[in-house]
C-alpha cells in the first residue's frame, strides 16, 4: 500500500508524492491518510463477509454510502408498490398500507370513546352540581326547619354592660361582631337564623317569616339585623350610667371610659356605616359557614 522509492516517497492510497522523508512522515499522520487507511481496511474485511444489509429488501452492501443511497430508492420503490397493489400478502402477513388503514380506523374509534367519556364527565359534573344544590336545599328546609327567624333572633339578644364596655375597648366593628357571633354560637347549628353557603362569595341565607331565602348582593336582611343589635347596644348607656354614676363627672376616669364607649358605639372613626357593616358580615359569614363534609 505504501511504497518508498530511492529519491521519491509515494503513498499510492492517497496519490501523494514527495522527495523528503519528513514530508512523507507528516503525511502518514494526516487525517486524510488515516481515514483512507481505516476505510481501506474496513472494505478489505467487508469483502469477505458483508455486514451492511438493507433492512427493507435484505440486499448487502460493503460501504455505508452505498447502503444509504440504496435505501432512498428502496423506500420509494416499496411505497410505490404498496400504493399499486393491496394484495401482496399471500403469506397472510398484513401489508404496511393495510396496517396504516387499520391504525387510522382504531384511532377514530378511540376518539369516539374519548369524546363519549368527556360527555359523560360533563353529565356527571352536572348531576353532582345538582346534588349539591339539592343537599343545600335539604339542609335548610329539613335539617334547619326549626331554625329561628332573624327577627326572633334579634329579639332574643340580651346585652350586658360588659358587652357595651367591650365595644368601647375593641371598637365598633369587632365589638358588634362579638355580640352577634356570641349569640349565634349559643344556638345549635340547626337553630341558627343565618347560614353561609359560600364564604368566599359570601352567599348567605337568612330565615324570616319561616322561609329560607338567599340574601341579595347587599345582604339587606343581615345589615338590618346588625343595625338593630347596634341600637340595642346604644340602649345600654343608661345601665352603664346607673352602674357607674361618676361617669358623668368630667374629671373622673369613668367619664373618659364612658366617652370612649359612646364614641365607639356610635360607629367610631373611619369608614362609613355601610363599609363597617360589610366588615361585620365577613366576620359573621366565617362563623356560620356550612360544613359540607
Amino acid at each position: 500500500m505504501n511504497k518508498k522509492r530511492a529519491e521519491n516517497f509515494e503513498c499510492t492510497l492517497c496519490h501523494f508524492k514527495c522527495c523528503k522523508q519528513s514530508n512523507y512522515d507528516r503525511h502518514l499522520s494526516t487525517s486524510k491518510h488515516l481515514f483512507k487507511t481505516n476505510l481501506n481496511n474496513f472494505e478489505h474485511i467487508s469483502c469477505h463477509k458483508p455486514i451492511l444489509q438493507c433492512d427493507i429488501c435484505g440486499k448487502n452492501y460493503k460501504g455505508r454510502n452505498g447502503l444509504w443511497y440504496h435505501k432512498q430508492k428502496c423506500k420509494e420503490t416499496t411505497i410505490e408498490n404498496l400504493a399499486n397493489n393491496n394484495n401482496d400478502n399471500d403469506n397472510g402477513v398484513i401489508s404496511d398500507k393495510k396496517l396504516i388503514l387499520m391504525l387510522i380506523e382504531q384511532n377514530k374509534e378511540l376518539m369516539e370513546i374519548v369524546k363519549n367519556g368527556t360527555n359523560n364527565t360533563i353529565h356527571n359534573n352536572n348531576i353532582n352540581s345538582h346534588n349539591k344544590a339539592f343537599n343545600l336545599n335539604f339542609f335548610l328546609n329539613e335539617t334547619c326547619k326549626d331554625a329561628m327567624n332573624i327577627s326572633d333572633f334579634i329579639e332574643s339578644v340580651k346585652l350586658q354592660v360588659s358587652d357595651l364596655e367591650n365595644v368601647g375597648k375593641v371598637g365598633y366593628i369587632q365589638g358588634i361582631s362579638n355580640i352577634i357571633i356570641k349569640n349565634l354560637q349559643a344556638l345549635e347549628v340547626d337553630k341558627r337564623p343565618v347560614h353561609c353557603a359560600d364564604q368566599k362569595r359570601e352567599v348567605i341565607y337568612v330565615k324570616e317569616d319561616n322561609i329560607w331565602e338567599k340574601e341579595d348582593e347587599n345582604n339587606k336582611k343581615l345589615r338590618k339585623a346588625i343595625r338593630m343589635i347596634a341600637h340595642k347596644n346604644i340602649c345600654m348607656f343608661k345601665e352603664f350610667r346607673e352602674k357607674y354614676p361618676d361617669c358623668q363627672e368630667y374629671d373622673s376616669k369613668k367619664n373618659d371610659l364612658y366617652n370612649k364607649i359612646v364614641y365607639e358605639s356610635m360607629g367610631g372613626k373611619g369608614d362609613n356605616d355601610y363599609d363597617k357593616d360589610t366588615k361585620i358580615i365577613k366576620k359573621i359569614a366565617k362563623v356560620v359557614c356550612i360544613e359540607k363534609d
